[in-house]
């Protein structure tokens, strides 16, 4: 083998380990969001069941089941500090997974923008919406408000790699699809050279799925490469969760992070 083979084969293989021992490490994080958390600009919201059980105003009031708690100041600061740090990390997980289904989404609602007929854009615009309440049941960004479901690092790490990228494939071929079936339509009583534009607007669709793909590639590359540095942040947290559940015992049942057996 020539020296620049071997080297491109040399460095193949360093990058296929790098893949699957950030794919190991991101595997062996037990660590999960076990209550919903809603992040808001000006408190933090514990959900159960949907319903709030602990909320914390301006990261130094603490209220549990509407009663707000008395703190000194040592526990004021350690709330501060566990208030700060879940605004910290939260937004960044739910922003890696609303980023990569609004890039698939997004592309698919460009391609059928001012296509068909006011009934067939309802009808693939439901599919959209439908399709989009699914995920967003998990994740949420609004401005700047966010919301985690209860989850582990591996489910989120599942949701990027072998749910979010098989269903948004479906879609956009199901969606675009539709799209130039009532284009051939239109096309078909209007234009002679149909067959050679026909072809050109399914090589779109190829494109299409190709470009949504490799978005998705990327978040799935970002979520390994901090897969580690997550981990290790959500361990950290839940000591400064323990510490504060020793100081203040009506918090322990409102435990938002554990390990996940």
């Amino acid at each position: 083998m020539k020296p620049k083979a071997l080297f491109l084969a040399g460095y193949a293989a360093s990058i296929m380990m790098l893949f699957l021992t950030c794919h190991v490490r991101a595997a062996e994080c037990n660590m999960a969001f076990v209550h919903g958390i809603v992040i808001a600009p000006d408190h933090i919201r514990i959900l159960q069941n949907n319903r709030t059980h602990v909320q914390i105003n301006a990261d130094k009031q603490l209220f549990i089941r509407g009663e707000w708690q008395t703190l000194n100041v040592e526990d004021t600061q350690l709330l501060q500090q566990y208030s700060q740090d879940l605004r910290k990390f939260v937004p960044e997980i739910v922003s890696i997974a609303v980023d990569g289904v609004e890039l698939g989404l997004s592309s698919i609602e460009m391609m059928f923008a001012g296509v068909g007929n006011k009934s067939q854009q309802a009808e693939w615009q439901e599919l959209v919406r439908e399709t989009t309440f699914q995920w967003m049941s998990r994740f949420v960004r609004t401005n700047e408000h966010f919301y985690l479901a209860p989850q582990s690092l591996n489910e989120l790490d599942y949701f990027l790699n072998a749910e979010l990228k098989p269903q948004l494939d479906n879609l956009a071929r199901h969606t675009v699809g539709a799209v130039w079936d009532a284009l051939r339509d239109a096309l078909r009583h209007s234009d002679s050279n149909f067959e050679r534009v026909d072809n050109q607007e399914w090589q779109s669709v190829g494109q299409l799925v190709e470009r949504i793909n490799l978005g998705l590639d990327a978040k799935m590359i970002e979520m390994e490469e901090k897969s580690a540095l997550f981990c290790q942040r959500m361990q950290e947290l839940d000591q400064v969760e323990q510490h504060l559940q020793q100081r203040i015992p009506a918090l322990v049942p409102y435990d938002v992070l554990a390990l996940k057996h």
